[in-house]
């Protein structure tokens, strides 16, 4: 059965939407840029990224100590601290073994390693940080998202909605199509933004309800 959740005020449910809407702006916006001289533009639109996300989770309901001590008011002095550990963490530690995974998964090896890393940075800000933020160190928690048990929100399915969108970005690459978009790693970013957004969408729409598996 769905989990009850309170309905969110009009204006964070009004900033969910203009975050979504402004990721997928940043990217349309820059595209063009990204096929002709993707490592720049990926490093240029990182600090867009992380002031996107790192906004959008101050301003989110779903603050870590929120959940965690409802009784106590979160405010955006308070999550200040844990943000930022938040962020550390992520490209630290989630960016390098993102890096990792996307080596594992076909990416050159020998070449394009700024293009890789940076993907790996973006990867990370997209898919780990707000996981990292919202479930801080509650080890439940986590063994619930990596089983892919963990309750529906917006954190759990835009890193669900990262991570296929970057495997299904990679279909095209191999294809005998001759198109500049089809280069490292334009579509592998295109894809991991485009399914975060969908994914994250969806979590805000479902957010409470548990997976069916």
């Amino acid at each position: 059965m769905p989990t009850s959740q309170s309905k969110p005020h009009p204006l964070l449910a009004m900033g969910t939407h203009l975050h979504t809407a402004s990721l997928a702006s940043n990217l349309i916006l820059h595209f063009p840029k990204l096929v002709s001289n993707p490592s720049s533009t990926l490093l240029t639109t990182l600090p867009i990224l992380a002031l996107l996300q790192s906004g959008h989770l101050l301003l989110s309901t779903s603050s870590p100590k929120k959940r965690r001590k409802p009784s106590k008011t979160t405010t955006i002095s308070t999550s200040i601290t844990p943000l930022f550990l938040s962020l550390t963490f992520s490209l630290l530690v989630g960016a390098p073994v993102l890096y990792l995974l996307l080596i594992l998964f076909g990416a050159p090896v020998t070449t394009h390693f700024s293009e890789t890393a940076l993907t790996a940075v973006h990867l990370s800000l997209l898919a780990c940080f707000p996981l990292v933020f919202q479930l801080g160190v509650d080890g439940v928690r986590w063994r619930e998202v990596v089983a892919c048990h963990a309750t529906v929100d917006e954190a759990f399915l835009g890193a669900v909605g990262a991570c296929v969108g970057a495997w299904a970005g990679a279909v095209p690459i191999p294809l005998d199509w001759d198109r500049e978009w089809q280069r490292w790693p334009v579509t592998i970013l295109t894809g991991a933004y485009a399914g975060y957004i969908v994914g994250k969408t969806v979590g805000w729409a479902g957010r409470g309800r548990k997976m069916p598996f």
